[in-house]
Formats: C-alpha cells, sequence, structure tokens
C-alpha cells in the first residue's frame, strides 16, 4: 500500500510548521499532499471589513471555510492518504472528519499552541478535538485540560528544528549586516508576557539590545532597538550575529520550552533559556549560566557572559551539539507520530 499524507496547514511559507512536516514527510520517503490553509491564499474576504466581520461573528470561519473543507473532503476521497495531519488551531466540518472515518483515515493534530489562550481560543476548535484520532501538544501543561474535553489519545511532543530550514546563515555583505549585529537579541513577537525580562536590561549601558518581531511598536521597551519580523536567511542572521539570543516563554500560553529553544542553536547562536524541568532536560548538560530563573538573573547571567567571551562560544558550540541531531528534527518527531497511532508506515 502507497504511504500518503495528507497536511492541512500553512504550507505556502517555508518557515512555518506545516511546510516542515511536509519536508520531513518527504524525508522519510512518504508520499503527502497538502490543502495549503494560509489565509492569505484561501480566504481572500479576510481582506475586507465586511469579510472581518463574518469570520468574528461565525467562529473564526471566513466566507470560504465550507468550500475549504469540501475540498479537503475531495481531496480524502481521491487522493486516499492513510492519515490526516492538522497543524495547529484550525476548526474543521464535521463532514470531514466523518469521511476520514468512513475511508478509514486516522486524524491528527500537532497543536502548537493552547487554544484555551484567550486571544486563540475557538470553540469549535475545541469541540474538533475530541474527533481527533490523536492529538499531538507541544505544551506538556496542556495535555490534562485536552483529556477532559473529551480528546481520545494525547502525547507530548516537544518542538524540532528543521535542517532544510534552520541552518548557518547564507553569507551577505557586511554592509548589510549592521541591522543583525547585536549583544542580547529576541526574535518573537511583542508581547506584555515578555516584557518583565526586558525592562531591567535598562540598567545596562552601551550595550546592543536589539527585538525583531511584529507589534514591539506597541510597547514601551527604553533601551531597545526595534526591527520588524524577520523570516528566512534574516532571521538565521539575527540569530547568528547575535552574542547572546534570549529563550523567553510566555506564560499565557504555558510554555516550558517552545519552537526558539529548538531554532538558536542550529542558526548558530548563543542561547539563554528560561529555566524550567523541559528546558534542563532537552539541554542536559547546559552550563548553569545558561539558564535564567528571573528577570535579575537573566541581566546578571547576560551580563557575564558578555565579559567572557571563551565561556560564551563554549556555550554556543554546546548547544548545537544537543539541539542539531537526528532525534530532534521534525522527521523524527513524525515518526513517533506514526509509531504511536500504531500504522503500518514505518513497517
Amino acid at each position: 500500500m502507497d504511504q500518503k499524507i495528507l497536511i492541512i496547514g500553512n504550507t505556502s511559507e517555508t518557515y512555518h510548521v506545516g511546510s516542515m512536516l511536509f519536508r520531513a514527510a518527504q524525508n522519510l520517503n512518504i508520499s503527502v499532499v497538502s490543502h495549503d490553509n494560509n489565509h492569505e491564499k484561501y480566504a481572500p474576504s479576510l481582506k475586507y471589513t465586511v469579510g472581518k466581520i463574518f469570520n468574528r461573528l461565525n467562529g473564526k470561519r471566513p466566507f470560504e471555510w465550507w468550500s475549504f473543507n469540501r475540498n479537503a473532503i475531495t481531496l480524502v476521497e481521491h487522493e486516499s492518504p492513510q492519515i490526516m495531519l492538522v497543524t495547529g488551531i484550525f476548526p474543521l466540518s464535521e463532514e470531514l472528519f466523518d469521511c476520514c472515518h468512513h475511508f478509514g483515515v486516522k486524524s491528527i493534530n500537532f497543536l502548537t499552541d493552547d487554544p484555551w489562550a484567550k486571544p486563540l481560543y475557538n470553540k469549535r476548535f475545541i469541540t474538533n478535538l475530541r474527533k481527533y484520532d490523536l492529538v499531538v501538544s507541544t505544551k506538556s501543561r496542556v495535555i490534562p485540560d485536552l483529556l477532559k474535553c473529551g480528546a481520545k489519545n494525547t502525547i507530548f511532543l516537544p518542538y524540532a528544528y528543521d535542517p532544510y530550514w534552520h541552518r548557518l546563515p547564507d553569507p551577505v555583505p557586511d554592509s548589510k549586516l549592521d541591522k543583525f549585529t547585536a549583544d542580547v537579541s529576541f526574535v518573537g513577537n511583542g508581547d506584555q508576557d515578555r516584557l518583565e525580562f526586558l525592562q531591567p536590561f535598562a540598567s545596562l549601558e552601551n550595550l546592543k539590545l536589539k527585538l525583531f518581531g511584529n507589534t514591539w511598536d506597541k510597547i514601551f521597551t527604553p533601551g531597545w532597538e526595534k526591527h520588524s519580523e524577520v523570516l528566512s536567511n534574516e532571521f538565521r542572521l539575527a540569530m547568528y550575529h547575535s552574542k547572546i539570543s534570549l529563550g523567553l516563554l510566555r506564560k499565557r500560553s504555558r510554555d516550558d520550552s517552545t519552537q526558539r529553544t529548538f531554532e538558536i542553536a542550529p542558526c548558530g547562536g548563543c542561547g539563554i533559556y528560561q529555566d524550567t524541568p523541559e528546558h534542563r532536560n532537552i539541554l542536559a548538560g547546559y552550563p548553569e549560566y545558561g539558564f535564567f530563573s528571573s528577570p535579575n538573573d537573566l541581566v546578571d547571567k547576560c551580563n557575564w557572559l558578555l565579559l567572557h567571551p571563551y565561556e560564551r562560544e563554549e556555550m554556543r558550540k554546546l548547544g548545537i551539539k544537543l539541539i542539531v541531531k537526528e532525534e530532534n528534527t521534525f522527521a523524527a518527531r513524525l515518526q513517533t507520530i506514526l509509531r504511536k497511532l500504531g500504522d503500518d508506515f514505518l513497517n
């Protein structure tokens, strides 16, 4: 029997999890077909006020949502996948789940966020959770709530890295490096949760402190130079050319590790990570000064690392050794998922 997975996720941009799982399937020699749920492509109505209003009033379902699901049913019928793998918080129709059940297609959700976090909450998606054969959560603390709402089968898997995307940056002219050169940087969107760890840096003088991400312009961050979101090679350049990259977590998302945990080292960065058991397990053997437990602890350790370039370089090399290995790739995560299902993909 031909091995085939249908991925429902954002596969139009190389940096999204949908694309990374698509490449993981290809690396495992599994046939894969995608149904791209990038709003900019599948839901052009969201560009207009009336479309935004409709989407809000109908449970975050744009005009095109119904046709999107019908097309997904057609893909199940015509492509005959053994697995439907959905990435993130994206509601689907009951008819699509019924179709999967009828054809014996296993449905999996690779859950990258906390679906009970206020900005992300979607009632229909919560209802969907009991329909999946397996829900994979990158947030260990979300698992009990998944079970409470009726999820049949759940596992925790931390994020991963994609060797295609997470790698050393491509060379650029020296004239373009100034934007990315920093003593301390953070790559990620603006969030009040993160502010308490950034503010104390204002007490340090003559440092290049840089933020890369959307919405920072709406948050007061004294001492920090703000830049828009960086993607692809610019993302890698920001990691590589910062002496220290911050691995911050968000309380509202119940983070104990994030995608950034697996991105800093492969891009050649030197990471310092918020202290959690999860981070300690993923980075077992990392030095004590590579973890911080409070805002002041973070500032003190960054200041010390900036004064000790040898230790900083050794920490950077160790991060690469601990993260950049096959067991931390998206292909390895996909193998674990298939093994959990008891599918014949790996036989």
